[in-house]
């Protein structure tokens, strides 16, 4: 942040003092939804780098029927149940968060185009559901009555691009200058600030990926790879579909988060690169040529991960209705069974959460991995039988042969022929030549 300046010469001067010692105080709301799942370490190391203490920006509750059921009377007619929650958790945020301690302004941006580490696509671009949610929910609580204006709340719900840094700049600034008093320069800053805590977190998580990874290798254990959009991860979303699961014993991988180190891509996508297949272990050009959406990419090039890995099998979840889940069922259902890979899948998910076919469902697939589990270490173990077979084989073998030379050198030792003498006639004259042979 730019320190406070020492005096005021004009109106806006006085203006941007009295902001900058406001960041201080300044308390922002963040709905838990949607794409905050991913942009959540981006957002709060921005407002930090500012001025705003952490412990004043104040995310809503996670998703359960009692939030759900409080603040879903404004209603919404979109089917998407991670849609519908937004005006849940804005309500949580207002009435809820803000009754107990005050709140100056909610955060709700509308994500437009999300960071990818995938290559050669058409494009990243968020679900346009989920992009103009923060809109719907403005309207939802400024209809007939502004409950914003009500409760004292700025709501800022800027349209942003990831993928563009310079724009992605200019969108804050828009957004945030009227209430923090920003500067081109520490706006600028800040947004780098966020990129970089954002690359650390997806760093840090890649890396606890890959020690875990590395250890179902030494242990031939199994992982599942969750084939999710990012807020399936809110535990109201998936109904704690995935808690069970890991109450199982089995680690869940993110889509997002999957490791990225050179020599596990090469183990993995080497041979297709250098066959052409492919030009990048990083492309999904093979299997899916309709690559516009961030989160189907990388659902789709998780899937191909997850098909190439011995260890990994898959889990899909997806909410009812999802309009861009639906084109892809069929394609990741056939790159994961094509390596014989298993595959599960929680489709069509909704607000109701029946607890009791959730619990069959997921006791019936942890008994075919545990059989799966035990036909995978099988070869491994008559592979090791028949390795230990042929190694004592081999040492019978050579003592046998030690045993039968010795034998041998016995037999020579006691059969000794004295040599004979060979008489050879001599070129000169007198008695003839005498050698051994």
């Amino acid at each position: 942040a730019d320190p406070m300046p020492s005096r005021a010469w004009t109106r806006s001067a006085r203006r941007r003092m009295e902001l900058i010692e406001r960041r201080a105080t300044l308390r922002i709301g963040m709905p838990r939804v949607l794409n905050m799942y991913v942009y959540a370490p981006f957002f709060s190391a921005y407002f930090e780098s500012l001025g705003v203490p952490g412990g004043n920006l104040v995310y809503s509750d996670f998703t359960s029927g009692d939030l759900y059921r409080e603040g879903s009377g404004r209603g919404a007619i979109d089917p998407c149940f991670p849609a519908k929650i937004g005006i849940a958790h804005v309500h949580n945020l207002l009435f809820a968060k803000h009754a107990k301690k005050k709140l100056d302004a909610i955060f709700f941006p509308m994500i437009d185009k999300l960071h990818t580490p995938l290559v050669n696509l058409q494009g990243s671009n968020a679900c346009p559901t989920v992009t103009v949610t923060p809109n719907t929910v403005k309207a939802a609580f400024t209809k007939e009555s502004n409950v914003f204006a009500e409760q004292g709340v700025v709501y800022l719900d800027p349209l942003i691009d990831f993928s563009d840094r310079k724009l992605l700049g200019q969108q804050f600034f828009q957004a945030l200058e009227p209430i923090l008093g920003l500067s081109p320069e520490e706006n600028a800053r800040a947004i780098e600030v966020g990129f970089r805590e954002l690359a650390a977190y997806e760093s840090d998580l890649r890396k606890r990926a890959r020690d875990v990874l590395d250890q179902l290798e030494r242990e031939n254990r199994i992982g599942i790879v969750l084939l999710a959009r990012p807020y399936h991860h809110d535990p109201g979303l998936n109904h704690e579909i995935l808690e069970e699961f890991q109450k199982l014993g089995y680690p869940v991988f993110s889509q997002s988060t999957l490791p990225l180190d050179e020599d596990l891509l090469e183990r993995l996508f080497g041979h297709e690169v250098r066959a052409g297949t492919i030009g990048s272990p990083l492309e999904i050009q093979d299997v899916w040529k309709n690559s516009y959406s961030a989160s189907t990419n990388h659902k789709v090039w998780a899937a191909k991960f997850t098909a190439r890995h011995p260890n990994l099998v898959a889990l899909e979840l997806s909410s009812f209705k999802c309009g861009h889940d639906a084109p892809i069922y069929t394609t990741i259902e056939s790159i994961i069974e094509r390596s014989g890979t298993p595959y599960f899948s929680f489709k069509d998910v909704d607000e109701n959460k029946p607890t009791g076919s959730i619990r069959i469902r997921v006791e019936t697939i942890h008994y075919f991995l545990k059989r799966y589990a035990e036909h995978m270490n099988k070869p491994a173990s008559e592979e090791i039988e028949r390795q230990v077979a042929e190694y004592e084989r081999g040492l019978r073998e050579q003592l046998a042969r030690e045993q039968q030379f010795a034998e041998l050198a016995a037999r020579q030792r006691e059969q000794h022929v004295p040599a004979k003498l060979l008489p050879v006639l001599g070129q000169s004259s007198g008695s003839p030549t005498v050698h051994a042979s």
